[in-house]
């Protein structure tokens, strides 16, 4: 594929949410090899994003829109950044790539279970050429230079949920728990009871965000630190929504941070998400941690702006 057809066959596409930042395309021809396609889908979502300020850059989620059904539109693979609140980067469309690769038919007496496995493993090959392509030397250049910039998070989404791409490696992260299920042929996980039982009166996600952000403060401040407080507060950053860390022990009050590992700041951004979505609305929170005799530790939480 030469740059000269590349750039003729980019088309762009209607962007509903944001429409002055229109959904760029690239559409093969029915049989078009796919590797040569994806280097130039990879260099088009590398060079076009490193132009993001880094918060709005943070993760990819690519994803695949399967044509299982004859009357469905050829199947699509998707790309769209993620801000560091993981929500869709608003500065730029998603990058799309059309083509009969992305067709996948169920038989009429296929069950859903068993197309589900194939399909899953059908995923699997997809994206494994995805990964071949970008380690190509134009498209992984690219890459290099967008992570070491700041680091990029690829994560590529299957029938249950989404997993680590882990472009550096060989293989790919964990799949999603009922994925994993579904290989293995078991059932998928059954409702929560106690999300269900305490539903409108406990708000068990978010118990379950707090437990997370506890766990990552634990593992994340030094061993010595038995008392932990860590305020979380919403700002601005290079224009993006941000959270701000103040994390301190009082015994100790000159080993704190105002930084985050990974961990704690994926824990702190889903929690936040969750309590305030929309920007500006988040009053910030207090975690107050303390380790008991017995080596267990006992938590509070604390609303500001309230």
């Amino acid at each position: 594929m030469s740059k000269e057809d590349s750039n003729v066959r980019w088309i762009d596409e209607a962007n509903k949410t944001f429409p002055d930042r229109p959904h760029r395309a690239l559409v093969l021809e029915p049989g078009e090899a796919l590797k040569p396609a994806l280097v130039e889908y990879w260099k088009r979502i590398l060079t076009d994003g490193y132009a993001l300020a880094p918060g709005s850059r943070t993760a990819l989620a690519i994803d695949i829109y399967v044509r299982t059904f004859e009357a469905d539109e050829t199947g699509c693979a998707t790309a769209a950044f993620r801000n560091s609140l993981n929500r869709r980067a608003e500065e730029i469309g998603e990058f799309r790539l059309r083509s009969d690769h992305f067709d996948l038919l169920q038989a009429k007496d296929e069950d859903d279970d068993a197309f589900g496995r194939r399909e899953l493993a059908w995923f699997l090959e997809r994206y494994a050429v995805f990964k071949e392509a970008l380690k190509e030397k134009e498209s992984w250049a690219l890459y290099e230079r967008m992570h070491s910039s700041y680091p990029l998070k690829i994560r590529a989404a299957t029938v249950n949920g989404f997993f680590d791409f882990q472009p550096g490696e060989t293989g790919f992260g964990a799949l999603p728990e009922d994925d994993r299920r579904l290989l293995a042929g078991k059932e998928p996980r059954p409702e929560d009871p106690l999300e269900t039982l305490t539903a409108g009166v406990l708000d068990i996600p978010q118990m379950r965000l707090v437990e997370e952000v506890n766990q990552a403060l634990i593992q994340y401040t030094p061993e010595h630190f038995k008392t932990i407080h860590c305020t979380i507060t919403e700002g601005l950053q290079q224009g993006q929504r941000a959270l701000f860390y103040d994390i301190r022990c009082p015994e100790f009050p000159d080993e704190g941070t105002t930084a985050a590992n990974e961990r704690l700041h994926t824990a702190a951004t889903q929690l936040v998400e969750h309590l305030a979505p929309q920007q500006g609305t988040f009053g910030g929170i207090r975690i107050i941690l303390n380790m008991q005799a017995n080596g267990s530790w006992l938590h509070s939480l604390e609303h500001l702006g309230r």
